[in-house]
Parts: C-alpha cells; structure tokens; sequence
C-alpha cells in the first residue's frame, strides 16, 4: 500500500514537470513572434535575455533578425556583425547582413558579404542564387559610378589615373555579315580576360563600360570614335584604351584591326592587325593580345603567357552563342541569355564559361522575372496579385539598368548550415578581407578614385524579404 501510494505521488509531481521540460523555448517563442510580424514584443524579450546572456549570439541573432523586420538597418547591422564576432561560422548571419547593406544601398558591403555567406554555407542551391544575386546588384552598382562619374566630370583628373590602367572598349563589325555582331562584345570580353592574366596591368571590367555606354547613350559608333575615347578613358579611370574592328573577308576569312590610345591625347599609342580563317579564331585573338602587349612593351613571364594562351573553347559557334548571351544579359533579357548559353553548351559541353553563365542567367531570370521574345519581362511569383504583377513587369526592351533595378526580394536565407559553437575569432575578419582584396585587385575603382560625392542611386530596390525562421 505505501509502496503504491509512493508511485502515485512520483507520478502526479513527474507529470508537470515533464511538460514544463517539453515546453517552448525562449528563442521559439521570439522566432514565433517575429514569423507573426509582432517584432516589437520580440524585441523587448530578446533585450531582456541579454541582460542575463550579453554574448549569446542565438539571442543576439533574434534581436537583429526582429530589428532588421522594422527596416531599423543601422541597428540590425550592428547586431549582425557582433554575432559574426560571436560565431564566425553563422552563415546566416552574414546573408541577412549583405540583405541589410543591400536595404541601405551600400552595394560594396553587400557584395562582400553575399560573398562571405557563399564561403560559409554548405548549401549549394542557395549559393547558385546569391552568386546571380551578386552580378545584379553588381551591375547597379556599375550604372551608379557611371552616373556619379558623369557628375563629376569636370572634376576628375587623368593625370591620377594609374598608368597601368586600361580598357578594352568593343570591336566594331564592319563588314557584311550582321551574324558576327555578338563578337563585338564577345572579342571584348575575351581581350579582357587575356590581359587580366598579366599581373602588371588593372584592365577595366566589361560591365563598367557597358553601365557607361548606357549612361551616356553611345551608339555603335561613338564607342570607337577618335573624339569619343579620350572622355570614355576619363570616365572610366583607364589611363589605355583598346578599341577596334572586324570584318568578313571571302573564303571565311576574317581580319581584325586593333588600336591603344592614350586617354589623355587620343593618340594612338600602338596598333596592329591580323588576319586567319574564321576557324582559327582563337589562334587569331591570342596572337592580337600578344602583340597588343608587345607594342605596350610589356615583358610577360612564361606563367603568364601559359596563362593567356588557355583557350574557353575551341567551337567558334559555341563562341558565336556565348557572345549572344552576353548581350541578352547587357538587356536584362534573362531568357534569352540563358538560351543563348545553353546552345554554346550544346554545342561544346566543356565549354565551362558558358555553363557557370547560363546557370546564373537562370538564377537571374528567377530573381528578377522571365523575358519573352519581344523582350518584355514577366513575374515569375506565384499567386500574387494583379497589382503585384504590374509592379513586377518592367518596361518593353529593357536595359541592364532596368534588370538591375526590378531586382525582386532576396530568396529567404536558409538556417544556419554550419554555425559554430561559438567564442570570438578572426576568421571572419580575415575572410572579408580576403574578399575585399580580391575586388580591390580585379576591379578598376574608376570614378571612386577620385574625390566625389556621395553616390545618386538610380532607384530604390524592393526590399529583401522577411524570412521564416526555424
């Protein structure tokens, strides 16, 4: 009988404490609130947390997770860092850090850190995502150092313009056959690829240029006119430029022409030509970038000259559609490009460029909507409302900018994949900086290099979305 009666009072005193011990959680109680929209209430309990847990970087997390929802990005910002300082291994963290630099328009920030959040995560799909993410908002930054450069004209100065600066500007199809058109950006690019390799020269991105002759309006023409480049140079912080043309000769034959200016005179520093069968049209680009560097008296090391002499593939169709793809992409006409990428895939599948570019052209065309044949863009979200699909659709015959500027939410960060367990360190510090090296030594500052105000942003992006929390 008392051992019995024993039993029955173990059992009545387990049994709440069994459901206490099975109850919410602080965090899922907050995490609840915020995916409620009731952030202020997440807020006050996160605050109080902290004063009993200052460095718990989950509670921390919350806190700026719930700020970051009120559009408060000055404090999220500041409470996402020291999370990172608190757990450098928080991918999440640093995606909604990048979303909140991106919500404040500081694309450089938000391109280190979207790159940051790529290192860290073991989640690929959402990597594939933030590296389209990355070219787009890339890409606007682009049209708003063009437009500060504009502004700034008369203040910049060519004599700060490093000399060993220098911009490949398009080649020009001048003969009969409107089929090579896409080689005017696409032996561009090429160039430009080629003379990254030589370690003493800063070569001017492409998507700087294109950001520029959009800004400007510049036609065909007026890219490779003689009067044109000295203020093209100026603008683009090239202190070279190589400009160009191509065309047709009978049996398949093709000649290529190319000229480097000095930005400061105009003059023609160097020139060259060459001429091949179309077949030979790699052979061909390599031997105009060597000589391009020999008339530039530029001694290259065999690691370079190795370097440049790698060929993106050996099909010249497959070139012909990577090229086409590129100027879908310059539009903003997502659709296409990715088609345009997948025949170059077609038809040489070790053509590794063109499968990287139509990945991310259909990551793009996911962000931002897909494009139709007359180049129109359309809403890829579902089920959302008439008003949410006009404010979607961007004009007819859409520009980069327009692309840029019509960039959707971001996709929602995914949980932690890999977060630590905690404690400060440098491995984060050192990863930006590894980044922010990289940029600084692939990417001309251009105008940034100059004293200049503060940058006229073009339009204001949706912003990122709120997203569910585990």
């Amino acid at each position: 009988m008392i051992r019995s009666l024993r039993i029955f009072i173990l059992i009545v005193f387990s049994v709440p404490l069994l459901f206490i011990a099975c109850g919410p959680t602080l965090s899922e109680i907050t995490t609840d609130l915020i995916e409620q929209g009731r952030n202020d209430e997440a807020i006050a309990r996160m605050s109080r947390a902290l004063v009993n847990s200052p460095n718990d970087p989950h509670f921390i997390k919350l806190l700026a997770i719930a700020h970051y929802n009120k559009k408060q990005y000055d404090e999220a910002s500041k409470l996402f860092q020291q999370v990172l300082t608190l757990d450098e291994e928080d991918d999440q963290a640093a995606y909604y850090l990048a979303a909140t630099f991106e919500a404040t328009k500081n694309f450089d920030k938000a391109i280190q850190y979207y790159r940051l959040y790529i290192e860290l995560t073991f989640l690929g799909e959402y990597k594939e995502t933030v590296e389209a993410r990355i070219k787009l908002l890339y890409r606007q930054q682009m049209e708003a150092e063009a437009q500060k450069a504009l502004a700034m004209e008369q203040q910049l100065d060519v004599a700060k313009i490093p000399t060993n600066t220098i911009a490949i500007l398009y080649f020009e199809n001048k003969g009969q056959k409107a089929e090579l058109n896409p080689l005017q950006k696409g032996l561009s690019e090429m160039i430009i690829t080629d003379l990254s390799k030589v370690k003493s020269l800063k070569v001017v991105e492409r998507v700087r240029l294109q950001e520029l002759v959009q800004e400007m309006n510049l036609g065909e023409t007026d890219i490779v006119d003689q009067k044109t480049a000295p203020r093209l140079g100026k603008l683009l912080g090239a202190n070279r430029l190589v400009k160009g043309s191509f065309f047709d000769l009978t049996n398949e034959k093709l000649n290529i022409d190319a000229f480097v200016t000095k930005s400061r005179t105009g003059e023609i520093d160097a020139s060259t030509n060459i001429s091949g069968s179309i077949k030979d049209f790699f052979r061909l680009e390599k031997d105009l970038v060597f000589k391009i560097i020999d008339e530039m008296k530029i001694k290259l090391s065999d690691e370079e000259r190795e370097a440049i002499l790698e060929i993106p593939t050996e099909d010249f169709f497959a070139f012909l559609q990577y090229s086409r793809g590129l100027d879908f992409e310059d539009k903003g006409q997502f659709t296409q490009a990715y088609e345009a990428y997948s025949q170059a895939v077609v038809s040489d599948p070790n053509f590794s460029q063109a499968k990287l570019s139509a990945t991310s052209a259909k990551k793009s065309e996911q962000i931002v909507g897909s494009t139709t044949a007359n180049g129109d863009q359309q809403s890829t979200e579902k089920n959302t409302s008439n008003k949410q699909q006009s404010s979607n659709t961007t004009n007819k015959n859409s520009s980069s900018r327009t692309a840029a500027n019509s960039l959707t939410a971001a996709p929602p960060p995914p949980p932690p994949s890999n977060s630590g367990a905690g404690g400060a360190g440098n491995i984060v510090g050192d990863m930006i900086n590894n980044v922010i090296n990289n940029i600084n030594d692939t990417v001309i500052p251009g105008a940034n290099s100059q004293n200049s105000p503060p940058t006229n942003v073009i339009s204001v992006l949706p912003e990122p979305k709120a997203p569910p929390q585990n």
